[in-house]
């Protein structure tokens, strides 16, 4: 078929001069890609001429053009079968997606569609996400540090008003001349010891004093006792990795602390688990911390906001969440961060798969 013969034949002749996207077509002669025909848009958008373009090579017209151009035509030509690209086109000055389709039997045609907006859009979308992200670890943080500070007055003022009221009681419940009173003074010395063993309580669902005392791993196993123990489900904690050789930012250690403690919550009150395992493995530069359970698994495809929620903290500091589950067979939640957090820098990665199998840490 000749290039005249192809423009007289061609059945869709009004659809291909007036759509609005660039189409050409091309056949391969020689190994050469051949220009065949190009559309009013083609022309409008490339800034060429059909007349100067129609029966040269792609080359010859796109001597600087990004490979993947060239390379969507001939594999829809070898295939037989549609094909796509996308990417920037440094000639064009556009963000183009190239949507390649035989056309029996050796030519094959491309819309080009501009994609430019579009790729903005995804760029401020992205951005904006990032920005939530560290707003949210930051968030995190600040309630922390808030935590900290009213734990700290609870533990030095009245903790310390408590014991000494205490002390007290009991002095007088040993002096010989208040024996007409000592069932008050009892009654007086269980109420405070239930105030005191309270306040402390309190003290540890605030800010629990043996994460920045003593460090993360003292402080998981201490929460797992809180949490799990009251329910009768066993624990372990199983540590890969020496604290002091790869000690983690305070920060991380608190949004790892926090987090580990919503997914055992989870495990409580949705997994049905009898056992948990948790896994805090540190290497250069990396800490993971996996919460792994025998208990029932997600249920169907809900992620739930609270796995979200997770995630969305992690990405802020540049570390991932990574789900293992497989219904009836338990879930492991795998947290993976930076030893050390990147001042200034929002860091994101969206790798956070789900598997179809519970599997362990290696």
């Amino acid at each position: 078929m000749t290039i005249t013969d192809f423009s007289k034949n061609f059945s869709y002749r009004t659809l291909f001069e007036n759509v609005f996207d660039p189409i050409a077509v091309y056949r391969v002669e020689d190994g050469n890609i051949i220009f065949i025909d190009v559309n009013p848009a083609y022309e409008r958008v490339m800034k060429l001429k059909r007349e100067n373009i129609i029966g040269r090579t792609f080359d010859d017209v796109w001597p600087y053009a990004e490979a993947r151009w060239e390379g969507v035509i001939r594999q829809c030509l070898a295939q037989k079968r549609s094909m796509h690209c996308i990417g920037e086109s440094s000639d064009v000055g556009s963000y183009l997606e190239a949507v390649a389709f035989p056309i029996p039997p050796d030519m094959a045609a491309v819309v080009f569609l501009d994609r430019t907006k579009l790729r903005r859009s995804e760029n401020t979308l992205r951005k904006r996400q990032a920005q939530l992200r560290e707003l949210a670890a930051k968030l995190t943080l600040i309630e922390e540090n808030t935590r900290r500070g009213v734990a700290s007055e609870l533990h030095d003022r009245v903790g310390y008003d408590l014991i000494c009221q205490l002390r007290m009681l009991r002095e007088l419940e040993a002096r010989d001349d208040t024996a007409d009173i000592k069932p008050e003074l009892d009654a007086l010395i269980k109420n405070t010891e239930s105030i005191i063993a309270g306040n402390r309580s309190l003290i540890f669902e605030l800010s629990p004093p043996v994460l920045k005392e003593a460090g993360l791993n003292p402080a998981l196993d201490e929460l797992a006792q809180n949490i799990l123990a009251p329910h009768g489900i066993k624990w372990h904690i199983i540590t890969k990795g020496s604290a002091d050789e790869y000690k983690a930012d305070d920060s991380v250690c608190i949004i790892l602390y926090r987090m580990a403690r919503e997914l055992l919550i989870n495990a409580v009150k949705h997994s049905k688990a009898s056992e948990v395992n948790i896994i805090i493995n540190r290497k250069p530069e990396i800490i993971t911390v996996a919460v792994e359970d025998n208990g029932t698994g997600l249920q169907g495809s809900s992620k739930g906001f609270g796995l979200f929620s997770i995630k969305e903290r992690l990405l802020a500091l540049g570390g991932n969440l990574k789900i293992i589950s497989e219904q009836g067979k338990g879930l492991m939640a795998v947290m993976t961060c930076p030893l050390k957090m990147k001042k200034g820098e929002i860091l994101h990665d969206d790798k956070n798969t789900f598997s179809g199998r519970s599997q362990t840490l290696h």
